[in-house]
Formats: C-alpha cells, sequence, structure tokens
C-alpha cells in the first residue's frame, strides 16, 4: 500500500443529488473601506435612492422577477440609515437627548468599535428601523418625539410600512407574501403563495413612498427640536452664544439637494431670534 494522500472514497450515486461545494476562503477586508459622512442624512438618502433608481430601468424589470425586490431593499436600507444616522448625529448634538439617552445601556464593545465619541452606535446594533412600531418607538425613548396617528407624519409612516413588508418577503421568502404580509399590503383575499414582483411603475411608488417619509419625518423632528430647545431656553437669543448649535441643526437637518432653505446658518437664525427673546421674556 502506497504511503501517498489517502483519497476519500466517492460517495454511492445515490447520494449524488448536487455538485459538491467548492474550497473558497472568506475573507472580505479588500473591499471594506472606511466611510466619510459628508452630507446631511436627509442628502444621503437622496443620493442613495437615486443610485438604487438608475438600476431599475423598466426593461430590465420586465425581464427580471428578482431585481425590482432587490432594489426594494436598497431603498428600504437607505431610509433606514437615514433613521440611524439621524438619531445618533442628534444625540451629540442636542442637550436634551443627550440628558434622556445617558441611562441607556450600551455594549461594552461598543465603546472598543466605535470609540467614546461615536458609542451611541450601540444603541442601534440589532436594532431595524423598517418598521413603524419601531420607529415610533425609538423616537419616543431616545428623542422625546412623538406625533399623533391622524397627523401627516402617522399616515406616511403608514405606507411606509407597507413598503417594509414587501421589503420583508423579499428578504424572508424570495418575495413570496406571508400571511402577516398580505393583510398589511392590504390582500385580505390573496391566494396562499402570492409573490412580489416589481415593475417599474410600483418600484418608483415604493421610492416615492420612502422619501415622503423621511422628507416628513425630517421637518417634523427639525421644528420639534428647535421648539424645545426654545421651550427649555437652550437658544439664548445671541448668535454669538447659539451659534454651535443652530450650526449643527441646520447642517444635520438642511437639504442642499432639495435647497429651498436659507443659504446658511446665520440667515436660517434671524427669523428665530425674536421668537427667542419672547421666550426669555414670558
Amino acid at each position: 500500500m502506497s504511503k501517498g494522500k489517502v483519497r476519500s472514497a466517492d460517495p454511492p450515486s445515490w447520494k449524488k443529488v448536487n455538485l459538491p461545494p467548492e474550497s473558497i476562503d472568506t475573507d472580505f477586508s479588500s473591499c471594506c473601506a472606511n466611510s466619510e459622512v459628508i452630507e446631511s442624512p436627509i442628502d444621503a438618502f437622496y443620493s442613495n435612492i437615486g443610485d438604487v433608481l438608475r438600476l431599475g430601468m423598466p426593461d430590465d424589470l420586465d425581464e427580471s422577477r428578482t431585481l425590482g425586490r432587490l432594489l426594494a431593499l436598497g431603498i428600504v436600507t437607505g431610509a433606514e440609515s437615514y433613521f440611524r444616522s439621524l438619531f445618533s448625529a442628534l444625540i451629540s448634538l442636542c442637550p436634551l437627548v443627550r440628558e434622556r439617552v445617558s441611562e441607556q445601556m450600551v455594549p461594552l464593545g461598543a465603546l472598543d468599535y466605535y470609540g467614546a465619541e461615536k458609542a451611541d452606535m450601540g444603541l442601534f446594533e440589532g436594532v431595524s428601523f423598517a418598521s413603524e412600531s419601531e420607529i415610533k418607538k425609538r423616537s419616543n425613548s431616545l428623542l422625546g418625539f412623538t406625533w399623533k396617528p391622524e397627523s401627516s407624519l402617522g399616515v406616511a409612516l403608514r405606507g411606509y410600512d407597507v413598503v417594509c413588508h414587501i421589503r420583508h418577503a423579499s428578504v424572508h421568502s424570495h418575495g413570496v407574501l406571508s400571511r402577516g404580509n398580505a393583510k398589511a399590503i392590504g390582500l385580505d383575499k390573496a391566494v396562499s403563495g402570492s409573490e412580489v414582483i416589481l415593475d417599474f411603475p410600483h418600484l418608483q411608488k415604493i421610492a416615492l413612498i420612502c422619501t415622503n417619509v423621511i422628507r416628513e419625518y425630517n421637518s417634523q423632528l427639525h421644528a420639534a427640536t428647535i421648539d424645545k430647545w426654545i421651550k427649555h431656553k437652550i437658544l439664548k437669543g445671541a448668535w454669538s452664544e447659539d451659534r454651535d448649535l443652530v450650526a449643527g441643526a441646520f447642517v444635520l437637518f438642511r437639504s442642499k439637494i432639495d435647497n429651498i432653505s436659507p443659504r446658511d446658518s446665520y440667515r436660517y437664525y434671524m427669523p428665530l431670534r425674536s421668537i427667542i427673546l419672547k421666550r426669555w421674556n414670558e
């Protein structure tokens, strides 16, 4: 008997139902680069949705049952990233929010991975913003931000929740709707095994629903934040004292892409000054 490498015996033919796996390493370090955030959360969302929609041309969507679902996932992922980025930035900026989250527990490993300045990112590990209920819960518990169900934001979030059920079916069951997904979408009498196939108009509808909820949330949270700073006398009514906080809010919430706000933080601040001083004189 030779002393060479022992060759494993081939399995019997009845066990051969598919090809064997190939040997491959799991090193992906070369495709992981440092990311640099240079946009406001809402503009980062706009950039993402633009990149996604460029991949969803009508003919390509008609030829693939899978493409539309993958692009819907990309759109919702961009929305989730918006919420995560905005929450993290507002925790760093707003003294009222910082006080609110000061007793929150974060994993010890978050300090090591994110560093002390961004340890708040540990609050969002394992958290999905792909549902109306989770956004509502985290907005209240972390930011102290609430809204009425019948408000414009409440309506926008219900539409977003429908999109998230399409996303759920796309991720977990190759587009096949569960009973819960079908009910949420409004298909109470859907046949078991109904599949989501997104053509160009429906992908555009998903993009618009997500854009609407991001715009409404951004606008409402911005107004609520400024109102709280005035109510709690965080803002003093003097540009020299308020500059850092006001400029931070301007950069965080302003969309350069929409380009409908004042050109700079000083012009943004001046209409607020009389309101701030009035509060101090009450």
